[in-house]
């Protein structure tokens, strides 16, 4: 094996041009030529995120962006304290170059999509917020002085979650982040503080880029572990025993996308086994907002007594997805390890949009927004319904969710034993979403979302799952014309296979 190149990319030349396309995707798209063409080498180090925005005049977050990306796609691997590198086998995960340089999904793509429903935002109210959180700017925020966030919004995010999810925290136990993903790197570098060598667990199924991220994080162990936790109707599964407690990425009270809430019974045995130091647990607080009927659970973070609990929380499902705003609630003991965590690694959340977001939360106006929002929502639920009811019912079956963006539907038995000689071998729902792409409808298969055949056999086999057949529906962002043509077209699809 060639020997690494520890000045990784610095030797290479590195171009930007404004009118190519997206900066992180021209960089992402350079970097895999790189390795693609033998200049970068597995095992080679690259510059840090900081050096490298420097040297490329952009931003820090954007370099943060596309390591994290290439990492999740196992092109590259972050190892703590020593840096990114590139993984071995990378070649093999690089997709082939597409004829474009800079493909545009096709315009026609319908899909059924679950996030916000950019025609409701209430564009007013924002503006107005806008005006007033920037009439006379806090110094600090124009000298990018807030590292763990604006302490303005960290208070108005601890009153929310005390009013709306009844979870009691002060604004000293809050970080502001850039979403999920700077989340989950966040608590990665805090976990190697305070737990260095515990490995990551998640649900099965589970959102599929989280996923490959934590199958990325545990590669580097001895030997390999079972680190995705079989959801059945009580919901998540305790992880087996482990010399090290290991943490666990769980959806308590909404499992995406399942949609089920931990039992009391279920819940009651993650309580124990972290008041015995078992485990730990980031708690995200997925799709809560939006409940339909009565009040979703307290959060686990609220009923711990062991100070293992982290809770994690994103504006992007609740405003637009362009805000990337979100924040972590620490344990009390463990707010410094996290700050520190923060200091390390750098802001990657904006700072000037944090006092809007606060004038706009301590307005009302937020709190109107998610009541008027959970309203338009049950409506695009009960439309989707009733066209499920319509067209779909002889394919599917399926359970009205209670809150959430989205519908989970299953195939009945006899149109599976139907589809099956007719299809292939392969999961029926992957299968038919490729058929109906080429016919502009993009589905979400839910068997993609489970563990994969060799993953299953890291799990014992007792507590191995059957990947479920069926289609995750999301029914929050598509209009009603949209949404009609989106099941019409399912329903054809299927009907055209058996003809």
């Amino acid at each position: 094996m060639t020997a690494p190149n520890h000045l990784g990319i610095s030797n290479l030349r590195l171009s930007l041009a404004p009118d190519q396309g997206p900066l992180y995707r021209q960089l992402i798209d350079q970097i895999t030529q790189a390795i693609e063409q033998g200049q970068l080498k597995p095992g080679d180090r690259l510059p840090g995120s900081r050096a490298m925005a420097e040297s490329l005049g952009v931003s820090r977050s954007t370099l943060v962006n596309v390591y994290e990306r290439l990492v999740a796609e196992g092109i590259l691997v972050s190892r703590a304290k020593s840096g990114v590198f590139v993984a071995e086998h990378s070649h093999a995960r690089i997709q082939p170059q597409q004829t474009q340089p800079f493909p545009q999904e096709t315009p026609a793509l319908l899909s059924f999509d679950s996030g916000v429903d950019p025609k409701a935002f209430p564009l007013k109210s924002w503006q107005k917020s806008m005006r007033a959180s920037w009439q006379q700017p806090d110094p600090l925020v124009l000298e990018d002085a807030y590292p763990s966030g604006y302490p303005g919004l960290k208070q108005a995010i601890a009153d929310y979650l005390y009013q709306l999810r009844g979870l009691q925290c002060s604004a000293d136990q809050i970080v502001i982040t850039a979403g999920n993903r700077d989340a989950l790197s966040l608590l990665r570098h805090t976990f190697n503080q305070i737990s260095p060598g515990s490995r990551w667990c998640t649900e099965t199924p589970c959102f599929q880029p989280i996923r490959h991220q934590l199958a990325e994080w545990n590669s580097t162990r001895s030997r390999p572990l079972p680190f995705q936790l079989p959801v059945d109707e009580e919901g998540c599964q305790l992880p087996p025993a482990d010399s090290l407690p290991p943490v666990v990425l769980l959806t308590p009270n909404r499992q995406y996308p399942l949609g089920v809430a931990l039992s009391s019974q279920r819940r009651q045995q993650w309580l124990q086994a972290l008041q015995a130091k078992q485990l730990w647990v980031v708690e995200d607080d997925y799709d809560n907002e939006f409940s339909y009927q009565g009040r979703t659970g307290i959060p686990l973070m609220q009923a711990d007594r062991s100070d293992r609990v982290f809770f994690v929380g994103s504006f992007s499902k609740v405003l637009f997805r362009g805000l990337r705003l979100g924040f972590i609630v620490s344990p009390p003991t463990h707010c410094q390890a996290l700050l520190n965590s923060r200091s390390q690694l750098g802001g990657s959340a904006s700072l000037p949009m944090q006092p809007v977001l606060t004038e706009f939360m301590n307005s009302g106006d937020f709190g109107r927004h998610i009541n008027r929002m959970r309203r338009h929502y049950r409506h695009k639920r009960d439309q989707l319904l009733a066209l499920a009811e319509q067209y779909l019912q002889p394919w599917f079956h399926w359970h009205t969710p209670h809150g959430g963006m989205h519908l989970i539907i299953r195939f009945r038995p006899e149109a599976a034993d139907r589809l099956r000689p007719l299809l292939g071998s392969e999961p029926l729902d992957q299968l038919l979403a490729e058929r109906l792409q080429q016919k502009g409808i993009r589905l979400d298969p839910l068997s993609a979302h489970y563990a994969s055949a060799a993953e299953q056999l890291l799990q014992h086999p007792e507590q191995a799952l059957e990947p479920t057949e069926g289609f995750i529906l999301g029914y929050t962002r598509p209009d009603e014309d949209s949404m009609h043509r989106l099941v019409h077209t399912l329903a054809r699809g299927l009907s055209t296979i058996l003809d």
